[in-house]
C-alpha cells in the first residue's frame, strides 16, 4: 500500500506499516514493531499482551501518553485513581474479534474520560502474533475531547 505523502489519518497509515511488517505472514510478531519507525504516532498507540486478557483489569505493554491524556482529560495520574487507559470492558468485544478473526479492526465511538468531557474517537487494532495465535494486539487512536 502506497500512501500519499501527506496521509494524516492514523488508521490508514497503521493499516499500511502492519501490511508492510506482515511481509506475506498472516500478521506480523510484536518485536516486529519499531516505535522509531512510526515515531510521529507511537504517543498515539498502545499495546495489549493477549494472556492479560483474563485478568480483571487488562495490563497494557505500551499506552502512549496521548492515550493516557485521551482518558485521563489532563489530570495527573494520581488525580484519576489508576484510571488512565482504555476501558477493557469496551474493548473486549473488538479484542475478542481481532483474536478470533486475526484480521484488523476498525473502531469508532465515543466515551466519557474522567473530567466528564466527550471523548470522540476512531482506532485501529492490529493483530500481532505467529503460528495463527495472535498474541498481542497493537493499536493506535486518534481523538477529538469536547468539553461541556
Amino acid at each position: 500500500m502506497i500512501l500519499p505523502p501527506n496521509e494524516r489519518r492514523i488508521t490508514v497509515r497503521l493499516m499500511a506499516y502492519w501490511e508492510k511488517l506482515r511481509a506475506g505472514r498472516q500478521m506480523p510478531r510484536e518485536q516486529d514493531i519499531d516505535p522509531d519507525a512510526i515515531d510521529d504516532l507511537w504517543d498515539y498507540c498502545f499495546m495489549l499482551n493477549v494472556k492479560d486478557m483474563g485478568k480483571e483489569t487488562y495490563q497494557y505493554t505500551y499506552l502512549g501518553p496521548e492515550i493516557k491524556k485521551a482518558y485521563q482529560g489532563g489530570l495527573s495520574e494520581g488525580d484519576t485513581g489508576g484510571l488512565v487507559s482504555p476501558n477493557a470492558e469496551r474493548m473486549a468485544d473488538c479484542y475478542m474479534e481481532i483474536i478470533h478473526s486475526k484480521a484488523p479492526v476498525i473502531d469508532e465511538g465515543e466515551f466519557r474520560n474522567v473530567r466528564g468531557e466527550m471523548v470522540k474517537y476512531r482506532q485501529c487494532l492490529l493483530p500481532l502474533g505467529e503460528g495463527g495465535v495472535v498474541n498481542a494486539v497493537f493499536g493506535g487512536m486518534r481523538y477529538k475531547i469536547f468539553t461541556a
